[in-house]
C-alpha cells in the first residue's frame, strides 16, 4: 500500500470524526446535460446524503447512441463521496468537490461492454426557496476496459429536493 493510499483512510476518517452533531440531510437531484468526448445529451438522477462538510451518494446517468457519429449509447452508475462547504442558513451557495467509483455499460446496435468506472469533479448547490435548489455539476470519467470513449466528460445542470 502507498503512503497515498494509507493516508485517505486516516483524511476520510478525521473528516468524519470532525462532522461532529451536524444534521443529516437527503436529496434527490434529476440533472440534463451534455457528455463531452463525443457531445450528446445526457440524463439522470442523483440520491444523496449529506453528514456535513462529507457526503455520500448515488448517481445514474445516461447519454444514448449516435448512430450518425458511430457512437454508442454510455449509461453510468457511481456511487460518490462529496466534500463540501458547509451550508449554514443565509448561504444560498454551496460549493462541492466529488470522487466515485461504479460502473457503466455502452451498447451499439448488437455489441455491449460493461466495466469498471471512476469520476471526479465537482460543482455548486445554489438554494433556491425552501427545500429546492439548482446544481451545476461537471465530471470527469475514466472507463476500464474496452471504451469507446476511455475519458468522457459531462456537464449538467440539475433540480434537487431536500428532505
Amino acid at each position: 500500500m502507498t503512503g497515498a493510499a494509507r493516508a485517505l483512510p486516516v483524511w476520510l476518517l478525521a473528516t468524519l470524526a470532525g462532522t461532529g452533531a451536524a444534521p443529516a440531510s437527503a436529496d434527490v437531484t434529476f440533472f440534463a446535460g451534455s457528455a463531452a468526448a463525443p457531445g450528446r445529451p445526457t440524463l439522470g438522477a442523483a440520491l444523496g446524503l449529506a453528514l456535513e462538510p462529507v457526503g455520500v451518494e448515488f448517481e445514474y446517468g445516461g447519454a444514448p447512441a449516435d448512430p450518425a457519429a458511430g457512437t454508442a449509447a454510455l449509461r453510468t452508475g457511481l456511487f460518490n463521496l462529496l466534500v463540501g462547504t458547509p451550508a449554514r442558513s443565509g448561504r444560498r451557495v454551496q460549493v462541492y468537490g466529488s470522487v466515485g467509483v461504479g460502473a457503466y455499460r455502452e451498447r451499439r446496435e448488437e455489441h455491449a461492454r460493461t466495466g469498471l468506472a471512476a469520476s471526479g469533479g465537482g460543482g455548486v448547490h445554489v438554494r433556491l426557496a425552501g427545500p429546492f435548489r439548482i446544481r451545476l455539476d461537471y465530471r470527469l470519467f475514466a472507463l476500464r476496459g474496452a471504451a469507446q470513449h476511455r475519458r468522457p466528460r459531462r456537464a449538467y445542470a440539475g433540480l434537487g429536493i431536500a428532505f
